[in-house]
């Protein structure tokens, strides 16, 4: 049974950024025992951050070249002064000249990607970790990716798992027949929240996939109003689960502690790169959920 709890605060805009825009800072206020992780509302790409208690983040793709100067605007908006590593999800997230320029100002010390396509980063950028479906690459301590799938095929790529206490996040990059196979051999009925892949407006995970995962949230990189698949729609409404866009709701922030996780929204046209000095302090939405029983 879910319990969900609604409150409206406001932050305060505040730090300047070289567009001559306020930037409204984003405190997680995160204890030694609490995860987090951020689903930025870039134009183009799938692009988070992954908050560990120990103050280290991960960077999860960056946008091409062109959006460089949002990106950082969010980082900033984050108040992140280093990033740990990159993990990129698939081939067409990776945009190297954009991982040159943040790791260089972020002091980035780790790339990591799926095997299938790690080559395509080059000799500029050595030591980077390729990962293979089943392996466990350990973030921090009490963290660790779990690879549940790395296709080499049409619309497929890193397929990964988090594990935050009692609640589990999933992170779908592919998009194809044979990937849905594989994620519906794995147990994933533990899951709490996906990320689900949209390569396209006709296709879509589908029902059975929705069903097996079961998950109580998802997270679309896009807006209702390009969201054209009325299938996937109609599948995520009648698992009553929650589904948050980032082209709707801005950036969107998932905190999680031992007990429940909060999602938190942050109003697009207010706390977002459009804000504008002097507009009204951003609204911010809070949800929190009990895990899965």
């Amino acid at each position: 049974m879910r319990v969900v709890i609604c409150t409206f605060l406001l932050f305060s805009m505040i730090g300047q950024v070289s567009v001559g825009v306020k930037i409204p800072e984003v405190d997680l206020n995160l204890s030694q025992s609490e995860y987090a992780i951020s689903f930025l509302p870039l134009k183009k790409g799938e692009v988070a951050v992954l908050h560990l208690p120990t103050g280290e983040e991960y960077l999860i793709n960056t946008g091409p070249l062109s959006q460089l100067e949002e990106l950082i605007y969010y980082v900033n908006q984050l108040k992140i002064k280093e990033i740990e590593g990159i993990i990129l999800t698939e081939e067409s997230e990776i945009h190297k000249d954009t991982i040159l320029k943040l790791k260089k100002k972020y002091s980035i010390k780790q790339i990591i990607a799926g095997a299938s396509f790690s080559g395509e980063l080059g000799g500029a950028l050595s030591g980077t970790e390729s990962l293979t479906e089943g392996e466990t690459y350990p973030l921090s301590k009490e963290l660790s990716l779990e690879v549940v799938h790395e296709g080499n095929e049409k619309q497929e790529g890193l397929d990964f798992s988090l594990t935050f206490f009692q609640h589990r996040f999933l992170w779908l990059s592919s998009q194809s027949r044979h990937a849905e196979d594989v994620f519906m051999s794995k147990p994933l009925k533990n899951v709490n929240i996906v990320k689900i892949p949209l390569h396209s407006k006709t296709e879509c995970i589908s029902d059975p996939l929705i069903k097996h995962i079961d998950p109580q949230t998802a997270l679309l990189y896009r807006s209702k109003e390009k969201l054209l698949n009325g299938d996937l729609l109609e599948a995520i409404n009648e698992a009553w689960i929650d589904l948050y866009l980032t082209g709707q709701h801005g950036l969107i922030s998932i905190k999680f502690n031992r007990s429940n996780y909060e999602v938190i929204t942050f109003d697009q046209y207010d706390a977002a790169f459009h804000a504008q000095e002097g507009q009204d302090d951003p609204a911010v939405s809070f949800k929190i959920v009990k895990g899965k029983e």
